[in-house]
């Protein structure tokens, strides 16, 4: 029994050694990695931004991507310095073009990990220029040191954002929204349910009776645009699948 209390007491020792070390690391080199969703449903490693669901007057748009301390916060704010990895790819996104420069003087003061924080929101501020009208942009961005944070593990220290004006696809579309309430996905279709239904978020949580109600409000916005119009949407079924694939200029509600 001695030799079994000593094993254990040894064990819960070199446990608690090894917690003491790791947390002396962690409080002597600060690092930072992007943070990553607990459950699958939060931030993963990629964000695709569309200026398609934002109004045409309005030149700028800012996503946020959140980056995570690893180890103990402090008690004052400290920069975070962010950087672009792909500033040579044929489809990279242009500082001053596409998007603000991450060491721009107005972002000085967003671009910092706050006081007794574990968690920070890091702003990426895109600028609507016209080649996003057919193209679509990377922003490839990785954590980099400074005199206050190392990068944390390689695989969490990179980021990619993507912007464009194209109308882009919902990633919840197939399972949420076509089936019961407006069916197969196109461009013309988003481009009506954004500006006639005045819905922009297809990501947030809505009950089924808000879901029925824009389906019923789909149908009657269609309506009356096709009475207005001279060149009225082609919303005949018959019609909505040219050659087995969805006709891009129909907008037909099941």
């Amino acid at each position: 029994m001695k030799i079994i209390r000593y094993f254990i007491g040894s064990v819960l020792l070199l446990a608690l050694g090894c917690e003491r070390q790791d947390a002396q690391v962690f409080e002597e080199e600060a690092r930072l990695c992007f943070y990553r969703g607990d459950d699958g449903t939060g931030q993963q490693d990629s964000i695709l931004h569309s200026f398609f669901v934002v109004p045409e007057m309005q030149e700028r748009d800012t996503v946020w991507v959140e980056v995570a301390l690893m180890g103990f916060p402090v008690d004052e704010a400290c920069p975070v310095r962010i950087v672009q990895t792909n500033p040579d790819a044929v489809d990279a996104a242009v500082a001053g073009t596409h998007y603000v420069a991450f060491d721009a003087a107005e972002l000085k003061e967003l671009m910092v990990m706050g006081a007794n924080q574990v968690k920070a929101r890091i702003p990426v501020v895109f600028l609507r220029d016209i080649s996003l009208k057919t193209e679509k942009k990377r922003l490839e961005m990785a954590i980099e040191q400074n005199a206050y944070f190392k990068p944390g593990i390689d695989a969490d220290c990179r980021f990619m954002v993507q912007t464009t004006e194209l109308a882009e696809k919902p990633a919840n579309w197939d399972d949420v929204w076509k089936k019961s309430y407006f069916g197969d996905w196109s461009s013309q279709k988003m481009w009506f349910i954004v500006n006639y239904l005045g819905l922009e978020d297809f990501e947030a949580e809505y009950d089924a009776g808000y879901k029925k109600y824009l389906k019923q409000k789909a149908h009657s916005k269609l309506n009356e645009y096709n009475a207005s119009h001279d060149e009225p949407l082609c919303n005949d079924p018959a019609r909505h699948h040219e050659g087995g694939k969805p006709c891009e200029n129909c907008v037909v509600f099941p």
